[in-house]
């Protein structure tokens, strides 16, 4: 899917505060565009998971800096709090932090972050 269609079609749908969280976003995406189920984690366990084991039978690997491509997954730290998205390219990314939908630019979350890409 091409970067305007995905954002277009994820800045539809509806998310409501407190119901709804980073991972839940980025969940939905996998299945909706990719038709991957990744695991339930907590929002406070996403980048700890993530960075030393993934207990799932989804296999995953880190992707350097500059490398990342469309799908791929982003895991900061925002206000410390842990955090996710979904590259839509190489330098920007969507996700749901608490005022909804937006895509942000990589250079934003400065070098705290960790890309991963999903194979099934």
């Amino acid at each position: 899917m091409d970067e305007q269609s995905l954002i277009k079609y994820m800045t539809t749908k509806r998310y409501k505060e407190g119901e709804y969280v980073c991972w839940d976003f980025v969940r939905d995406i996998y299945k909706d565009l990719y038709n991957i189920d990744l695991p339930e984690y907590p929002a406070d366990e996403i980048q700890a998971e993530f960075k030393y084991e993934l207990t799932s039978n989804i296999k995953h690997k880190k992707i350097p800096a500059g490398e990342a491509q469309e799908g791929d997954i982003i895991v900061f730290s925002l206000f410390a709090n842990q955090h996710a998205g979904v590259m839509i390219n190489n330098e920007s990314f969507i996700h749901l932090p608490k005022t909804g939908v937006q895509v942000s630019d990589i250079a934003d979350v400065g070098k705290n972050y960790v890309i991963y890409r999903m194979e099934k």
